[in-house]
């Protein structure tokens, strides 16, 4: 048997494999997205993102030319291209913005800022001079909203009061760091008024009232840990039900917004309807993913609007100095 005819049979062999390997994620991610996260395994089987695996069946099958599968030629690029629109369709939101709109809209913009766009540093001085936070704060300056929230925001409250000084002179901050590294920020050029912390289970979440043009809106900021070995479900349940007892305490919460390290697709999400909000995201024809920056197939950080207000306007933004994508909702 000649040289080539083995380098033959072992690429017969690798296109064989490839093609069961495919296949099988295939399956694993088809049940997952289904089935959704009822339990870490299916979990990890719901986190396979759809779009990217189903462009990889389609090239695949190009490269054996449609053959990957016995009897029906392509039918793999076939599989393929519906599992790449339905990953698609999945992070695409609709076109349902509101046409009716006035002139003077809320804008509330949250952005994960990787503390600055550096990281976390145990050693970080004030004269750190590097041109990542300015080029977050340029970012955020540019599209003048009226309230900021930031989950891992700077370290150092100098940064902040940098973006302070940029916005204009009646902003003003609140910040709370619920770990050594974790934290939130608020920021606003409307009178801001802290509530409270609230303890959620893998996270945490704290109340504040941001009074714009003599209306108060109750945000509840929440911040997730991140861990793959942990259900999202019991976090996401406690942070609706803060929502749902202010409610009945007649102090509703008309935002829900910060880092949850949590899919949309997420079980514990499915109540945030059916308890009187929409995530803004959904609402525009934008691309949801916001983590990681340079290829977002995951919407993990999220804005949830109650349904009696408008939104908009969706604006969703990068900046490759953190590995978050931002977004901007205005609604009235």
């Amino acid at each position: 048997m000649g040289l080539s005819n083995i380098l033959r049979q072992l690429i017969e062999i690798n296109k064989r494999l490839l093609t069961i390997g495919t296949i099988f994620v295939i399956l694993l991610a088809i049940t997952g997205h289904l089935i959704r996260d009822q339990s870490i395994v299916l979990a990890f089987m719901m986190y396979i993102p759809l779009l990217p695996l189903g462009l990889w069946a389609i090239l695949l099958d190009f490269w054996q030319a449609g053959r990957s599968l016995p009897r029906f030629r392509f039918s793999l690029t076939f599989i393929g291209l519906g599992i790449a629109i339905w990953g698609g369709l999945s992070m695409t939101g609709a076109n349902d913005l509101k046409t009716n709109t006035v002139s003077n809209p809320v804008s509330l913009l949250h952005w994960n800022v990787k503390w600055g766009g550096i990281g976390y540093d145990n050693y970080l001085k004030n004269q750190y001079q590097g041109d990542e936070w300015a080029s977050i704060r340029q970012d955020i300056y540019q599209r003048h909203p009226d309230i900021i929230v930031l989950s891992e925001p700077p370290q150092l409250d100098t940064w902040l009061d940098q973006l302070i000084e940029q916005m204009g002179a009646d902003w003003s901050f609140f910040k709370h760091n619920h770990t050594k590294r974790n934290g939130l920020a608020i920021l606003s050029s409307w009178p801001l008024q802290f509530e409270r912390l609230i303890k959620i289970r893998d996270g945490a979440a704290m109340s504040v009232v941001v009074t714009v043009r003599d209306r108060p809106l109750r945000l509840l900021l929440v911040d997730g840990k991140r861990s793959v070995r942990r259900l999202r479900t019991p976090r996401l349940t406690d942070i609706i039900q803060i929502a749902i007892d202010n409610q009945k305490k007649g102090q509703p919460i008309d935002i829900i917004v910060g880092d949850f390290n949590a899919v949309s697709r997420s079980l514990g999400f499915d109540v945030y309807s059916t308890a009187g909000y929409q995530l803004a995201s959904k609402v525009a024809r934008v691309w949801r993913g916001t983590w990681p920056t340079f290829l977002p197939l995951y919407d993990i950080d999220h804005i949830w609007v109650h349904k009696r207000f408008q939104i908009v306007n969706v604006d969703m933004f990068s900046n490759l100095n953190t590995d978050h994508r931002g977004q901007k909702v205005s609604f009235q």
